[in-house]
C-alpha cells in the first residue's frame, strides 16, 4: 500500500486557505498535492505548484467567486421562458468559457444535436455552461447530468437545474480518473480536453475513450483568454484528427469564433443507466 506523505495534510491546509481555491474538490487537491510533492523536495515549493495547477484548472477561468444564492433567487423569480434565458445569458457572462460563445447559443444547439435532441446528457467539466439548458430544448423529462471538481458550483447547479426545466444532477468529479460510471446519449466535453492534456499526457484520449455515449461533442477554444491567436486551432485539429483516425471515428467539424467543435457519431456498449 502507498504510504502517504505526512505533509499531504499540511499542504492541503494551505491550499485551502486561499479563497480562490476553498471549492475545489478536496480529492483533487489531494491528487495535485501528492504529484507536487513528489516532485518538488520543499514543502513551500509543493504548495505553490499545487496552487499554479489549479489554477490552470479552474481559476483562471472566474474573476471572483460567484454570488450563487443570489442567483438561484433570480432564477427562482423568473416568470417565463424569456426572462429564464436573460437571467441565464447575464450569468453566463461571468464565466471566461461561457462567455465566449453567448453570440452562438441560437445555432449552436440545433447543430450539434440535429433533429432529434438528446434525453439524456452528460456535462463533463461543465463550469457554468448548464446554465444554456434554455437553448437546448430538451424534451419533456430530459436528464442532465453535470460533473466538475468546483464543489460550490455543484451545489448551484444542483438547485438550478430543475429551475432551467429539466431533471438532473450536479456532482463531483475528478475526470483525471476517468469519467463518471453513467451513461447518457451524449457527453459534452467542452474545452476541457487540453486541461487534462496538460496534466498528463494522453488523458484528455483517455477519457474521451471510456465515456459511455453514442455521441460525443467535443470543443477546444482556438484563442487564449486574452484573445490571442496562437496556433490553437492548428494544434487541437491535429491532436482530434490523429485521434479519431485511430480510433476509426469521422467527426463533423463545427468552427465557432472562438472555439472548434467536434461531433462524433460512434457505437458504445452500454452500462449503468442514470
Amino acid at each position: 500500500m502507498e504510504q502517504t506523505d505526512p505533509r499531504l495534510a499540511t499542504l492541503v491546509a494551505a491550499v485551502q486557505a486561499g479563497a480562490s481555491y476553498r471549492s475545489i474538490a478536496v480529492g483533487v487537491i489531494e491528487r495535485v498535492g501528492r504529484e507536487s510533492l513528489q516532485r518538488y523536495p520543499s514543502l513551500k515549493a509543493a504548495i505553490k505548484a499545487t496552487k499554479t495547477r489549479l489554477h490552470q484548472m479552474i481559476g483562471a477561468y472566474t474573476e471572483d467567486r460567484p454570488p450563487y444564492r443570489q442567483w438561484l433567487a433570480e432564477l427562482q423569480q423568473v416568470a417565463d421562458e424569456m426572462a429564464r434565458k436573460a437571467v441565464c445569458r447575464r450569468l453566463l457572462a461571468g464565466h471566461a468559457s461561457t462567455r465566449e460563445r453567448l453570440p452562438v447559443l441560437e445555432h449552436l444547439y440545433p447543430a450539434c444535436f440535429g433533429d432529434s435532441p438528446p434525453q439524456r446528457v452528460l456535462d463533463l467539466g461543465c463550469g457554468l455552461h448548464p446554465l444554456a439548458v434554455p437553448w437546448m430544448h430538451l424534451p419533456p423529462n430530459a436528464y442532465y447530468a453535470a460533473y466538475d471538481i468546483d464543489t460550490a458550483l455543484c451545489a448551484f447547479l444542483h438547485e438550478a437545474l430543475p429551475l432551467l426545466g429539466v431533471r438532473g444532477e450536479a456532482a463531483i468529479c475528478d475526470l483525471m480518473l476517468g469519467p463518471p460510471p453513467v451513461s447518457a446519449d451524449v457527453a459534452l466535453v467542452l474545452k476541457t480536453i487540453p486541461l487534462l492534456e496538460q496534466q498528463r499526457r494522453g488523458a484528455g484520449a483517455d477519457l474521451l475513450r471510456a465515456i459511455q455515449a453514442p455521441r460525443l461533442v467535443v470543443s477546444f477554444p482556438t484563442r487564449s483568454l486574452g484573445g490571442r491567436n496562437v496556433g490553437m486551432a492548428t494544434t487541437y485539429r491535429g491532436y482530434m484528427d490523429a485521434l479519431t483516425a485511430a480510433e476509426g471515428w469521422s467527426p463533423r467539424v463545427i468552427e465557432l469564433p472562438n472555439e472548434l467543435v467536434f461531433v462524433i457519431e460512434r457505437h458504445t456498449p452500454s452500462r449503468s443507466r442514470m
